[in-house]
């Protein structure tokens, strides 16, 4: 598994070569809970950790926006916004989890996520000298951590954009379903 996470981030930083160098990135993936991993086809995206440490940064908001739009790259995985969900659980509870505290809001998520997803996505970003993103996915039934995956980017503050958030989301969608399809393959030959 090591072998392919490493193939998989060595062609990725030779694809942002070859197309300019738009993300120098780095990333460390650590699949924690294969057979389950496996069964992840439909992808919610709980509200993410999120702190702008510069006044130009993107909104909590736009940054949601940016982590769902990337999705757009997943070919293997259905991926419902945190939107969706709130919307869908507030049609099941009449709870709108938008306007609870955030921790109030992750455990109602968290309670009624396996009604409409197979797994859920944290994004954490952690804004230093140079933007780190993690993606930690959960079982819906457990809350058990299935899969990591912490992307380092060259990028420094004058890059803290929505297109660049984006395209790091982008990088986590694909290297998921790599992830899922592997652990598929070992699945089935069991």
């Amino acid at each position: 598994m090591k072998l392919l996470s490493r193939t998989i981030a060595a062609l990725f930083m030779l694809m942002c070569l070859l197309t300019g160098g738009i993300v120098e990135a780095a990333s460390a993936e650590t699949i924690v809970n294969e057979t389950e991993l496996a069964r992840v086809k439909r992808l919610a995206i709980i509200y993410p950790d999120y702190f702008k440490t510069l006044e130009k940064e993107p909104t909590i908001n736009e940054f949601m926006t940016a982590i769902f739009d990337a999705s757009k790259v997943a070919k293997d995985t259905y991926v419902i916004s945190y939107e969706d969900m709130a919307t869908r659980i507030k049609s099941d509870t009449g709870i709108d989890i938008r306007v609870l505290p955030k921790m109030d809001a992750r455990k109602i998520f968290k309670e009624h996520v396996y009604k409409y997803a197979d797994g859920y996505v944290m994004v954490t970003l952690a804004n230093n000298a140079r933007i780190n993103m993690f993606c930690d996915v959960y079982a819906v039934n457990s809350n058990e951590l299935l899969y990591t995956l912490r992307i380092e980017s060259g990028k420094r503050d004058e890059d803290k954009n929505v297109k660049n958030y984006k395209t790091i989301a982008e990088e986590f969608y694909r290297t998921f379903d790599a992830a899922v399809k592997s652990a598929e393959k070992k699945k089935n030959k069991n």
